[in-house]
């Protein structure tokens, strides 16, 4: 994965192994989504396939975590 965080867009490049594992992820979110409405309750494994989607889409994105802030910001080089 490559990205590139430029004036006026962020560039990011997958390849096609990683582009499978953002549909996966998509996956799972949908799921949970469905047991959540469904049930109004959340099963443990699916709070953990939303913590993999959230630092899977940090890394994706390029953010890192700003205590001061309390929030993602983009990764300072």
């Amino acid at each position: 994965m490559k990205i590139k965080h430029l004036k006026t867009k962020t560039k990011i490049e997958l390849e096609l192994g990683e582009v499978d594992k953002y549909i996966a992820c998509v996956n799972h979110l949908d799921s949970a989504i469905s047991t959540l409405h469904e049930c109004q309750d959340m099963f443990m494994s699916d709070l953990g396939r939303l913590e993999t989607l959230r630092w899977r889409l940090t890394d994706l994105l390029g953010l890192e975590w700003n205590s001061e802030k309390h929030r993602y910001i983009k990764e300072e080089k």
